[in-house]
């Protein structure tokens, strides 16, 4: 099994996101569950990964060419895809998972985790996803949502698109079958 994670890139952060994220990567590779994210070497992004390295776990980071080139890149990752362009980093992430899971984040996060409910919806991709609400990070986004769905913005009988979880233990329980 393969998890795409998305989230900050930024370490200026509350350390707790920080901690979850590392307790994230160390639970998923003590499961045997693969990783694929972005690569980057801050962040949510390289906690999760220090988290699941330090604990024997496989790291995939897809990174568009200018990342690496700029060295956004993590040293440590297991396995590194390149691409060309940003729209292809994200098909990659989300055709090779089975599940996402969505750290707190900014404009980036929100753009993996949006594009990720949108196949949900299409049925292009049907993988559990689920919302880690560190500190509360995802209500807003869990009402709106839910106004939407209650506005008719949401298509009927496309189910609820995601799940959220207050820990990462719980996180893991609701994607491991």
């Amino acid at each position: 099994m393969t998890v795409a994670i998305y989230g900050a890139s930024s370490s200026k952060i509350d350390p707790l996101y920080i901690s979850e994220a590392e307790e994230l990567g160390r639970l998923l590779a003590l499961r045997g569950i693969g990783i694929i994210c972005g690569g980057g070497r801050g962040g949510l992004m390289a906690a999760v990964t220090d988290g699941a390295l330090s604990s024997g776990g496989h790291v995939t980071g897809v990174l568009p060419g200018f990342m690496v080139d700029r060295g956004w890149d993590h040293p440590g990752l297991t396995e590194r895809i390149v691409t060309e362009t940003m729209h292809r980093r994200k098909a990659t992430m989300l055709s090779r998972a089975d599940a996402v899971i969505a750290l707190p984040g900014g404009i980036g996060t929100f753009d993996e985790l949006f594009e990720a409910m949108t196949w949900r919806q299409l049925k292009l991709w049907n993988g559990p996803l689920v919302m880690l609400d560190t500190l509360g990070f995802y209500k807003p986004v869990a009402a709106l949502l839910d106004t939407m769905a209650e506005g008719g913005f949401i298509r009927p009988g496309s189910g609820r698109l995601y799940d959220l979880a207050a820990s990462p233990a719980e996180a893991v329980s609701m994607i491991v079958p």
